[in-house]
């Protein structure tokens, strides 16, 4: 977004991802929403890339408690950018 010539950051970062709980997909955030947000995408996407290293799975299929399609948003829970690559990117992609 452009306002009065200048690009608006974003306020607040937010890990997004899916968990399989008692055989239901579930959506959920980290930190939840309601609670502050992180302020930066840099120490957001660790904390997204670390998260998927705590479950990953060999198995193809997906496993109960498994976390999956990891990624950042923003305030406004638009997908955020990968520092990394300058893609979009989900970890753990199921």
């Amino acid at each position: 977004m452009i306002e009065e010539q200048w690009i608006v950051k974003p306020k607040q970062f937010r890990v997004k991802y899916q968990q399989l709980v008692d055989s239901e997909l579930v959506t959920q955030y980290s930190p939840e929403i309601g609670n502050a947000g992180l302020d930066s995408d840099v120490t957001t996407w660790r904390y997204a890339w670390k998260l998927f290293k705590s479950t990953n799975s060999d198995a193809s299929e997906m496993q109960e408690g498994e976390f999956v399609n990891i990624y950042v948003v923003d305030d406004k829970d638009n997908p955020i950018t990968y520092y990394v690559t300058g893609e979009k990117e989900v970890f753990n992609k199921k």
